[in-house]
């Protein structure tokens, strides 16, 4: 599981739903809260009481304080630096580190939302995208996403540590579609349509299995559609969406799209998406 958890926070609505969903996680993994406040480092501020990154640090830790008697006795340290919020958080990326954002620090919908550029981000470890309003309906289940690679298998290991520690039971959702260039008008369709549903089952299966052989009882869904729309619309009721990166490099992984990309766009709930590091372990 995750031995540290680091949130970007900004003091906007959007990061306060990222601090109280990470604050109201595992309370063994130290929290780490980052404001990086834009702009180059100069030394005379820091020698300003008025300076902007001396009260960008004293609004923090005013809500860090509040905070810890929220949450006493959970270790919380806090962090205020010159810089973009996409670097800094970039730099604390790692294995069995969890970075939290809120889903838009933009304050406006956009595809290049800070979650989104930080999950693209080939290599080290893993992100949580919080919406603002993730806690007004209740929520269970812990969903992972599965397709059979490296990454959905790192992704079902944080489902299964999420699932003991909640209590909540864990789901296993595979999704396929059948593929476009197929014609409906041949005899055979029918056919090949039955057997890539054999596959796919199979594959659903292995995942299941795999689950169980770390100490889950997990639920196996076979879905047919978009993986995208179809874990969107777990994201309105379950606890926690996990999913896979399948980083090809940021800018080339978004312009061709991505499962995880489509799904931190259109997600009402958390949504976690495990990095290369984690899909490296054995």
């Amino acid at each position: 599981m995750f031995t540290q958890v680091v949130v970007g926070w900004d003091g906007s609505r959007n990061a306060e739903a990222a601090l109280r969903w990470a604050a109201a996680q595992d309370d063994r993994a130290p929290l780490h809260v980052v404001h990086a406040v834009p702009g180059a480092d100069t030394s005379s501020e820091y020698l300003r009481a008025t300076g902007e990154l001396s009260a960008a640090r004293v609004d923090l830790i005013d809500r860090i304080d509040q905070l810890r008697e929220e949450h006493p006795g959970r270790s919380i340290t806090t962090e205020t630096v010159h810089g973009r919020a996409e670097k800094e958080l970039a730099a604390r990326l790692g294995h069995s580190a969890l970075v939290v954002v809120g889903a838009s620090q933009s304050g406006h919908e956009t595809a290049w939302t800070l979650g989104a550029r930080l999950a693209g981000r080939r290599g080290n470890g893993s992100v949580a995208v919080i919406p603002p309003d993730w806690d007004v309906v209740p929520r269970e289940a812990i969903v992972v996403g599965v397709d059979g690679s490296a990454e959905s298998r790192a992704a079902i290991r944080i489902g299964v540590d999420e699932a003991a520690r909640t209590g909540e039971p864990l789901e296993l959702v595979h999704a396929w579609v059948v593929p476009t260039s197929w014609n409906s008008a041949y005899v055979e369709y029918l056919g090949d349509v039955s057997l890539m549903e054999e596959m796919r089952r199979d594959l659903l299966d292995e995942a299941v299995g795999f689950a169980r052989e770390l100490g889950a009882d997990p639920i196996g869904r076979l879905e047919r559609g978009s993986a995208a729309a179809i874990l969107g619309e777990a994201t309105e009721t379950a606890r926690a969406v996990i999913v896979g990166s399948h980083a090809a490099g940021g800018m080339v992984r978004f312009l061709l799209g991505s499962v995880s990309h489509d799904l931190l766009l259109s997600a009402t709930g958390p949504v976690i998406v495990v990095g290369e590091a984690e899909a490296a372990t054995p």
